[in-house]
């Protein structure tokens, strides 16, 4: 069992700390509300750049290889990530240490120094330039699959950018994003450590309590719905072609975002679920398949894809769209439910054994406003019944907002064929559902409390 404290320092920033005794790590998540959703198309890449340059050094270790020094020599490791939505650095270090790694991951932010910008930006060109073909032609399928799903909207920008972007970003450029969005109303940081609040909340203070107040960070809502369905082709000459089908889905404020959650279990959560089951296991059409749910205040995205041979292609979406139809129709069977209901919950169980895992948990949690334990998700997440992942079905895997993205093949006929298949699916999912066996609410299995 853990135990949470939540605090606010005089600048408002939030602290959350969460105590487990039997730990030989701490690890320290702060969590800032800035990605590429808070972006234009000419400041697109800014948010990921400032996170490398962040990593640059800092006032009292002024290079990259010295700062890498002072974490590492704590026993430490830092990480970082840019999101759609929100930025997270991660910091894992000794307990004996976390006073010191707090002080090191404070002045990261305080006191950056921003130096060899142009061997930064070499780094981070040669990462856009993974996702591109020869001619500059953006050929990652889940990047053109975003494109497509939050067309028209800031969700829809690679969270990388653009070479001419981050060519043409300045000093000027980043400090004013440090001081727009790196503030302490915008941020919040979650420690979880064997140490009781106190310790682990004055680290904190000590670290980032001379951050400057500043405002949250506002968010725009997604104002740009989907009316009907999209097929978009990449030409890619490659030995297989990437596929995606797509759809937008409510966002994590909704009532429906846990049956969304575990509509994503029934679907691939493991070898024995639907769709490597139905597409690798049954049919050989590829050598894996996978599919993925992300869920914002707002809207969501959720995406099923895999890597497929040219001549599998038809009978690959033809299998996926049966799949989709059928969830939508009938829904999952009651062991399906079970089973879900019974990973779900050991995946929240086994959150008591992992800090990173429990510092992801509450720091977006609070970045967000969400704050809720892992024992409440588990309930909620139980309480969902097969009706109720059947409606979510039926409101995801709406034919209206279907985004099929194709990286590889560029073949007429090919296409010609997709568009029927599309279109069976639209047919098929606006007729009368059957009544069947997602009707009747699925009984929740015993499972150990936590």
């Amino acid at each position: 069992m853990h135990t949470v404290s939540s605090s606010r320092l005089r600048n408002g920033l939030r602290v959350v700390t969460v105590c487990r005794p039997h730990l030989h790590q701490a690890v320290v998540a702060v969590c800032v509300r800035v990605g590429s959703r808070h972006e234009t198309r000419r400041t697109n890449g800014l948010s990921h750049f400032l996170e490398h340059m962040l990593f640059r050094g800092t006032a009292r270790r002024p290079s990259a290889a010295a700062f890498n020094h002072g974490i590492e020599s704590l026993g430490a490791t830092l990480t970082a990530a840019t999101h759609g939505d929100y930025t997270l650095f991660e910091l894992s270090v000794p307990p004996d240490a976390l006073a010191e790694g707090c002080a090191e991951l404070g002045e990261v932010f305080t006191s950056p120094v921003f130096s060899d910008q142009a061997m930064e930006k070499g780094i981070v060109r040669e990462e856009i330039l993974e996702d591109l073909d020869e001619d500059g032609t953006d050929v990652n399928a889940e990047n053109v699959s975003r494109t497509e799903v939050f067309r028209g909207d800031a969700l829809g920008y690679p969270i990388t950018g653009n070479a001419r972007n981050v060519d043409r970003f300045t000093e000027r450029d980043l400090q004013a994003h440090l001081a727009a969005h790196y503030v302490a109303r915008n941020m919040c940081v979650t420690v979880v450590g064997p140490l009781p609040h106190r310790a682990m909340a004055r680290a904190v203070e000590r670290a980032f309590g001379s951050l400057p107040a500043g405002a949250a960070t506002p968010t725009a809502p997604f104002r740009t719905p989907q009316s009907r369905a999209r097929i978009r082709v990449v030409p890619y000459a490659s030995a297989q072609s990437s596929v995606r089908v797509a759809f937008p889905t409510p966002g994590a404020r909704s009532a429906q975002a846990r049956a969304i959650e575990l509509l994503l279990r029934v679907l691939d959560d493991g070898m024995s679920t639907r769709l490597h089951r139905r597409i690798c296991d049954e049919r050989g059409l590829a050598y894996e398949v996978h599919a993925s749910v992300e869920l914002f205040e707002d809207i969501g995205v959720f995406e099923v894809g895999a890597a497929v041979a040219h001549a599998s292609l038809e009978s690959l979406v033809g299998e996926v769209f049966a799949i989709l139809g059928d969830l939508a129709r009938h829904g999952p069977t009651r062991a399906e439910v079970e089973k879900a209901h019974r990973r779900c919950a050991f995946d929240l169980d086994a959150m008591e054994d992992h800090p990173s895992a429990l510092a992801d948990f509450y720091g977006p949690a609070e970045l967000f406003d969400h704050r809720q334990t892992p024992a409440q998700r588990r309930l909620e997440m139980l309480g969902v019944t097969a009706s109720d992942i059947r409606r979510a079905a039926r409101v995801v895997f709406d034919p209206s907002r279907l985004n099929l993205v194709l990286v590889g093949a560029n073949d007429p006929a090919l296409r010609r064929a997709l568009g029927a298949l599309a279109r069976r699916f639209r047919e098929r999912l606006r007729a009368n559902p059957s009544r069947g066996r997602a009707d009747t609410p699925t009984t929740a299995p015993t499972l150990p409390a936590i």
